[in-house]
Formats: C-alpha cells, sequence, structure tokens
C-alpha cells in the first residue's frame, strides 16, 4: 500500500477508470494537465480494496496492464480484510504512544469521537509534550501545561477538550501498563461562562436562514447543501456522505445511511473513507417539498444534464470523490459573508454545526414534538435532544406552565355566583352579616 498523499496538486491527477480502480497521473504526467481521460501512458495503477478495520477502505498501488490491476484486486477482494498493523509495544515519547492509541481505537470508537480526539492532540497537545517521553508526564508538567492553555486559548470549550484528549490517551496508558498512574485525571479547570451564549443558542431565525438561502448561496449546489444542514439537521460526515439512490424525491426523503471522514494514519492527513453515521443506525430525514425541488433540479443539471455518476455523491469533490471535509464549512462561512450574517466584528453568526442546531431550535420553537426532533435530528435518545435544547424554554413557555392551574375562564367563583343569584346578598355572605333585624331587638 502506498502512503497517502499530501496534496492534490503534489500527486497529479487520479483518473477513474472503473469502479475501485485508478490510474494515478504523476505530476509531470500530461493528462495531470490536460485532464483527457483513458490517455495511454505508464503512470502506475490503484485499486480500492477491504481495509484493515470494518467499512474502512484501502488504496493499494499496482503497476502493469489494466486486466492484471483487475485480477488484482479481485483476489484482495476475495482475500477480505488483511491483518491490522501490528501496536508498537514500547513507544517512548507521548507522540508514538498517541498514534497508537489512535490506531488501537479506531476500531471500536465512533469517527467522531477518533477526529476530535486526534484534532485536539494533534493541535495543542503535541506541540507541548509530544516530544517528551511517557515517563515525563508528570502532574508538574500537566498542570503547567493547562496552565498555559488556559492563558492562551479563546474559550472554555477548547481547554476542556484538549485535557479530555490528554487524559484518555494516558488512560490508555496506564491500562497497558507504560505508566502507574494518570497524571492529567482531576485537572481543575475554569469555572463554566455561563453568561455567554452556549454553541446550541448561536443559531439562526426562520428569516435569517432563508436570507441565508436566498442571497447568501450563488448555486444551486449550495443552496441544497445550506437546506440540507440547516433544515434537515445532517452533520458534516453525513452531508459529504449523501448519495443519490439516498434521495427519494417522491416520498420527500433523505435516507442517512453513511457518514465520511478522513482517516488519518498516526497523527497524519489520509484518505477520505465511508463509515456508519453516529449512532450507528441508519434514518429516514423529511425534507420540504421545495427543498425536493431544488434536489431535483439539482439531480437534472449534474447528473441528466451534465453526465455525473447517478449513484455517485449529491455534493461531491474532485473527480466525484467526497468533497473535503472543510468544503462545506467554506460554504456556510462564505454565504452568510455574502448574505451580511455577521456579527459586529465581521464573523459569521453560526458554524456548520449551528446550522444543525438552527433546525432543531426552528422545529422545537414551531410546536414539532421532541421525539419527533429527535429522530429527525437522529439523535440516540429524546434525552439527548431534551437537555441540548432546554434553553428553548422562554418566559412564555414558563408561563403557559403555569397557566395550567389557572381556573378555566367559564368557571365561575362563589363571589360571581352570589352576586349573580341574589343581588345584595354577596355581602352578608362574605362577612357574616344580614340585613334582618336580630330577634328580640
Amino acid at each position: 500500500m502506498s502512503d497517502p498523499p499530501a496534496g492534490r496538486a503534489r500527486r497529479g491527477w487520479r483518473e477513474p477508470l472503473e469502479p475501485g480502480l485508478y490510474r494515478a497521473h504523476r505530476v509531470g504526467c500530461p493528462r495531470s494537465t490536460d485532464r483527457r481521460p483513458k490517455g495511454r501512458c505508464d503512470c502506475p495503477l490503484q485499486a480500492k480494496v477491504p481495509g484493515h478495520s470494518l467499512g474502512t477502505t484501502r488504496m493499494v498501488t499496482l503497476h502493469g496492464t489494466l486486466a492484471e490491476a483487475r485480477a488484482e484486486r479481485r483476489r484482495l477482494l476475495a482475500a477480505g480484510r488483511p491483518e491490522p498493523p501490528p501496536v508498537a509495544l514500547e513507544p517512548g515519547t507521548l507522540d508514538e504512544f498517541a498514534a497508537a492509541y489512535l490506531r488501537a481505537r479506531s476500531a471500536v470508537l465512533t469517527p467522531a469521537a477518533i477526529y476530535s480526539t486526534e484534532e485536539s492532540y494533534r493541535l495543542r497537545v503535541s506541540p507541548a509534550l509530544g516530544h517528551l517521553p511517557l515517563a515525563e508526564i508528570t502532574r508538574e508538567r500537566v498542570e503547567l501545561f493547562v496552565g498555559e492553555l488556559i492563558a492562551s486559548s479563546s474559550s472554555r470549550r477548547m481547554v476542556t477538550k484538549t485535557v479530555e484528549a490528554l487524559r484518555v490517551i494516558l488512560a490508555m496508558a496506564v491500562e497497558w501498563g507504560r505508566i502507574p498512574a494518570n497524571p492529567a485525571t482531576r485537572i481543575r479547570l475554569p469555572a463554566r461562562e455561563t453568561h455567554k451564549d452556549q454553541a446550541v443558542e448561536r443559531v439562526l431565525t426562520l428569516e435569517q436562514l432563508r436570507l441565508l438561502v436566498a442571497e447568501g448561496a450563488t448555486t444551486l449546489a449550495h443552496r441544497t447543501l445550506i437546506r440540507a444542514a440547516g433544515e434537515a439537521g445532517l452533520r458534516r460526515g453525513e452531508l459529504i456522505g449523501l448519495r443519490w439512490p439516498d434521495v427519494d424525491l417522491p416520498a420527500r426523503r433523505l435516507n442517512v445511511r453513511r457518514s465520511v471522514w478522513q482517516e488519518r494514519t498516526g497523527l497524519e492527513r489520509g484518505w477520505r473513507i465511508e463509515k456508519p453515521t453516529k449512532g450507528r443506525r441508519q434514518r429516514a430525514v423529511a425534507i420540504s417539498e421545495d427543498h425536493a425541488r431544488g434536489l431535483a433540479d439539482l439531480y437534472a443539471a449534474s447528473v441528466v444534464e451534465g453526465g455525473a455518476d447517478a449513484r455517485g455523491f449529491v455534493w461531491p469533490g474532485r473527480a466525484g470523490e467526497p468533497m473535503a471535509a472543510d468544503t462545506p464549512t467554506q460554504v456556510v462561512e462564505r454565504t452568510q459573508r455574502r448574505a451580511g450574517l455577521v456579527d459586529a466584528e465581521g464573523r459569521p453568526l453560526v458554524t456548520l454545526h449551528g446550522l444543525r442546531h438552527t433546525a432543531g431550535s426552528l422545529m422545537l420553537a414551531a410546536g414539532v414534538p421532541l421525539i419527533v426532533v429527535s429522530r429527525q435530528l437522529g439523535h440516540a435518545n429524546p434525552n439527548i435532544t431534551a437537555q441540548v435544547y432546554a434553553h428553548l424554554l422562554s418566559d412564555s413557555q414558563l408561563d403557559a406552565a403555569a397557566a395550567v392551574f389557572d381556573a378555566p375562564e367559564t368557571t365561575r367563583t362563589v363571589r360571581e355566583t352570589v352576586r349573580e343569584t341574589a343581588p345584595g346578598a354577596e355581602n352578608r355572605m362574605v362577612s357574616g352579616i344580614t340585613d334582618e333585624e336580630p330577634s328580640g331587638s
């Protein structure tokens, strides 16, 4: 298996020949410039074959004829999944152990968990502590690192995620017998800033969402992608992994079956691969009639007229491959700037995931039952939906809760009943005094 390329510009053009087979044109090959298909050259072939764990694939580089490459791919497909690469028993530095941890846990943890841990470690832990041997990662070093991180970080959440990534990695080092105790447990963190808006509270209104689609998005692909995030609530990997067979236009349903993530090799960026969705369950997501018409127009333009693969991705990257993980984020940021949806400092109002929170918030605010919103968003439990969107309990909704115990408008009080049936008797009942003279007076 060849090493993952560092970038498209360095590897040239990868030409799809047939499902699972590609021609990896070198940078100096004329085909990398003119992109003419089926050109004659001696560039190597690549085949997509089963990866080391369930739901993954790997690319192998082959030399020879196309027929020989087909035969080798059939052989590798029949052989099934190869044995995973051995994990180093005695990694010396924290960086080496972190790479071993990510390889070992990628088979059992969700892609989202691996992505979050790897990103936090690579960006913040590795530059400060990664070069040190495991035995030198003491409590004192960790405390000093966290103190510097708090002083320089922009949010408490970033500090929390970084400390959590370091803690779980060192916890595995304890389980494997590399260190006697975990120096990253029970680290004191800054108090939560309750006066600031939480991420789930930074959402768009319905009018802002419509403005984003109408004026911010300049292409049909961008409009439908934003609506899939802001109306249907799809996650980043679900947006990237949606294929045309998953789109049921007559029923107005998006069948979310997979999530595309960036595969990592150690701490390096690698190939994009398809994995199960978060929670490892499929779901059908309802879309509006207008959104369905937009997707129908996109299918006609890209597949019927443009000749794209009818089984390909709805929003593909180059050469029909999954788009890069940063592409949806860039689309959302640029469209917000074009629509004028920025704060006082010129930053976009919401993130890509904020559009998902926008979908959930708008549905709940419109009175959609909690369990329906939970199913639409793909939460494993409605309690998760309730906890995430608890901030939607506004003062007016709290007043409605108290109004349950108010008397109905048709119910009359004792005072009103007496006033209507016996005029003048109200005061007698209330005070206990009658207008009659007491006997014997």
